[in-house]
C-alpha cells in the first residue's frame, strides 16, 4: 500500500508553485517566486532624475539615506527602476514638507537672495533700517504695517506672500521687498524709499 502511494506521487509530476528542469539544466525541481516579475534596470533618466532629486535635498541640508546607484553598483547589478522611483517620490516628498515648514522656507529665502544685486542689498538695507531698524516682527502704525519692511496685507498678497507678514521669516521678507521694489519702484515707502 506505502509502495502503490509513493508510485502515485511520483507518476503524479511537479507539485503547484514548482517548475521542472527541462533539458540541460539542474535536474532538481525549484520553487518559483509567485506575483514577483524581475527587477528591470533603471533608465538612464529615472538615473538622473535621482541624482538631482538627491543633489535638491542635500542644498538644503535635508539628505538622509544611503545612494541607491551607488549600492546597486557595488553589487555589481544596475538599479532598479522600481526601487529609484519609489525613492524619488520619497525625496520629493521629504523636499516638499521640509519647503513648508518655517526653517524650510527661511532656507528657501536666502538661496532666492542671492540674485539680488548690490545695489538692490544697499536699497533694501537702508529701507528696512528706516522702517523697522531691522525687526523682522516690528507692527507699526496700529496694526497696518507689519514686518522689517513695513507691509500692509494688500502689499504682501501683490508679491506672493501669504499669512502674515511679521510672521514670515527676514529672508522670505527681504525677497518679497526685492519683488516689490524691481517691479514697482521705491515709492512704496515715501519716506524711507
Amino acid at each position: 500500500m506505502l509502495l502503490a502511494c509513493a508510485g502515485a506521487l511520483a507518476s503524479a509530476g511537479p507539485a503547484l508553485g514548482q517548475q521542472e528542469a527541462v533539458g540541460d539544466g539542474p535536474t532538481t525541481t525549484e520553487p518559483t517566486a509567485r506575483g514577483s516579475a524581475p527587477a528591470h534596470p533603471a533608465s538612464a533618466r529615472l538615473q538622473r532624475s535621482y541624482r538631482s532629486t538627491r543633489r535638491e535635498l542635500r542644498r538644503y541640508g535635508v539628505w538622509r539615506g544611503r545612494d541607491l546607484v551607488e549600492v546597486a553598483r557595488s553589487a555589481g547589478r544596475p538599479p532598479s527602476a522600481g526601487d529609484l522611483r519609489k525613492a524619488v517620490r520619497r525625496m520629493e516628498r521629504r523636499l516638499r514638507r521640509f519647503l513648508v515648514s518655517a526653517e524650510g522656507r527661511a532656507v528657501h529665502y536666502r538661496f532666492k537672495l542671492r540674485r539680488i544685486p548690490a545695489w538692490g542689498r544697499r536699497h533694501l538695507r537702508s529701507i528696512a533700517a528706516c522702517e523697522s531698524r531691522h525687526n523682522p516682527r516690528a507692527i507699526g502704525g496700529g496694526g497696518i504695517f507689519r514686518g522689517m519692511y513695513q507691509f500692509t496685507f494688500s502689499t504682501w498678497r501683490v508679491v506672493g506672500g501669504t499669512g502674515d507678514p511679521a510672521a514670515a521669516p527676514r529672508s522670505e521678507q527681504t525677497w518679497r521687498a526685492w519683488r516689490l521694489l524691481s517691479r514697482h519702484g521705491s515709492h512704496h515707502w515715501p519716506v524711507c524709499g
